[in-house]
């Protein structure tokens, strides 16, 4: 006899997620992993820092041809780490 009100470990996980409001950092390290693999080596080791703030993505590079080279990629980079990572977390990207 199967017990209806068992539940799977990732609804568990995403109750106690949800409950103890850790939403926010573990974006922080979804959106770090996201661009690192979206954007490739080259570009993460001339990015300062990454921050995410009400589904804005602030960027930090190093290198002012970078960033005047994804200025111009801004909806496709947003459209591919979106769908890396399988959710519409990234709405704007500011590069500095």
């Amino acid at each position: 006899m199967k017990d209806h009100n068992l539940l799977s470990i990732k609804d568990v996980i995403d109750k106690m997620i949800k409950r103890n409001k850790l939403e926010q950092g573990l974006d922080q390290i979804e959106i770090k992993q996201a661009w690192r693999e979206v954007m490739g080596e080259g570009t993460w080791t001339y990015t300062k820092s990454i921050t995410l703030k009400n589904n804005n993505l602030t960027i930090s590079l190093l290198s002012s041809t970078l960033r005047e080279e994804y200025t111009y990629r801004t909806e496709e980079i947003i459209t591919m780490l979106n769908a890396y990572l399988k959710k519409q977390l990234v709405k704007k990207i500011r590069f500095m």
